[in-house]
């Protein structure tokens, strides 16, 4: 027999479809009026249709190995920032997920501030306090979320498996299994014990290292569920904001240093590595130590794949182009070793490189102001170009990228951003501090 649970959820899943349908005629009736199908009118669906999309725009604008380079530029803004839930429904799944055995909310909390620290897509955020006086924040998940991202994928799979039977041409672009890599790491993030796990993991890296400059908040794990996250509250700057830094560090450039060779550690010694990095997740605390926090989007590579994931980059930096073709082969991006021709590889990547580093050297005769956010968008868009221009090349010998490949990337953009701010000096790839392998 049905349980009341089974039909709220299969109400849920109709008006979410419904939404969809909505949303969608109202994208058609656009086109039908004269709009181009562009990628500026697909973010703004995306956006209006939520959560789900919201995270393939980020997908998408993250991945430049995989999508045309106007969609990556276009959905560069696609920003994970909702409107704010009212504090009742927060209220409301705090009690359902942490009253229990009698216990009430009020006897585990002497304060819950009902003004939210951060909105997005999947989870709202309070800072609180624990009836033995520690700060804390409550990670809160958004209504429906699960079957929000179950219903969307599910009709995205669906339109992709039709699309390629129709039109087999599709099926090298590997549509389908790039929206089962998106469910799966969205329905990760949906699961707060296993962000806490992916915490926990971090925390024994560092113990291991004997790493006293970084830090993750703790868990506290008995009051986290599925959908409530409790961690330690940490008190910092944003490791974009230089003036600011410079109140708890003598050097930022040290500090970026740290950041990086506990991150290059982390791949090779660590479950997992922190794929996330960006400005909002990368603290410099007031005791002068380094926050990560959010750990929702991680990533594994084997320790094969990472070698010569940094092989191939620093070979692309020494304009090595025998050598990047070397380690895309070793980092096992080809379909098969023995039908690769190493020379004819290298010769395709040296044609379309010398065209972009000439390019670039013009840009770099340029003023160029670290400060400014337009400037170092460019510097970010020219590399997603190059990976573009990569990816055109593999195309033609059979390359593929590892699932996390575009993870690592997108970190190290992260990274180039920040370094433009704080160390404008630094070479990732061969300055005596830091410590890649």
């Amino acid at each position: 027999m049905a349980t009341p649970a089974f039909f709220k959820k299969s109400l849920n899943i109709v008006q979410r479809v419904g939404q969809t349908a909505t949303v969608a005629g109202m994208t058609g009736l656009r086109i039908a009026r004269g709009e181009k199908m562009d990628a500026r009118l697909l973010k703004e669906t995306f956006e209006q249709l939520g959560t789900t999309y919201i995270k393939i725009g980020q997908f998408i604008a993250s991945t430049p190995s995989l999508f045309p380079r106007e969609y990556v530029e276009a959905f560069q803004g696609c920003l994970d920032q909702t409107t704010p839930l009212p504090y009742s429904y927060i209220e409301g799944v705090l009690r359902d997920e942490l009253e229990k055995n009698g216990q009430t909310l009020e006897d585990i909390f002497s304060r819950i501030e009902e003004q939210p620290l951060a909105s997005a897509s999947i989870a709202q955020v309070h800072s609180a306090v624990l009836k033995n006086g520690d700060k804390v924040v409550l990670k809160v998940q958004k209504p429906n979320v699960d079957t929000i991202i179950h219903t969307d994928l599910g009709l995205l799979h669906s339109m992709t498996k039709v699309l390629e039977t129709i039109a087999p041409s599709m099926q090298f672009a590997s549509i389908a299994p790039i929206i089962d890599e998106i469910r799966l790491r969205m329905m990760a993030e949906t699961d707060f014990i296993q962000e806490a796990r992916n915490i926990d993991d971090f925390q024994h890296f560092l113990t291991k290292t004997d790493n006293q400059r970084v830090v993750a908040p703790v868990v506290y794990h008995a009051l986290s569920t599925k959908k409530v996250l409790v961690m330690e509250r940490l008190h910092g700057v944003s490791m974009i904001d230089e003036s600011a830094m410079r109140q708890y560090c003598k050097n930022p450039a040290d500090v970026m240093s740290d950041v990086l060779n506990t991150w290059f550690a982390s791949l090779m010694l660590s479950n997992s590595f922190h794929a996330d990095l960006h400005a909002g997740n990368l603290m410099l605390l007031t005791d002068g130590r380094i926050g990560f926090i959010d750990f929702g989007i991680v990533g594994k590579l084997e320790p094969k794949a990472w070698q010569a994931s940094m092989g191939m980059m620093d070979s692309f930096a020494k304009e090595d182009y025998q050598g990047m073709a070397h380690y895309m082969i070793e980092m096992d991006m080809t379909h098969g070793k023995a039908v690769v021709e190493v020379n004819l590889l290298a010769q395709d990547l040296e044609s379309v490189m010398k065209k972009i580093l000439a390019e670039d050297r013009l840009f770099v005769g340029k003023t160029i102001d670290h400060m400014n956010p337009s400037h170092m968008k460019d510097h970010a868009d020219e590399i997603n170009q190059m990976l573009l221009e990569i990816v055109e090349v593999g195309k033609r010998h059979g390359i593929h990228f590892p699932r996390d490949f575009a993870l690592l990337t997108k970190q190290l953009l992260y990274f180039d951003r920040f370094m433009k701010v704080l160390a404008p000096e630094m070479d990732m790839f061969h300055d005596s501090r830091i410590q890649m392998v």
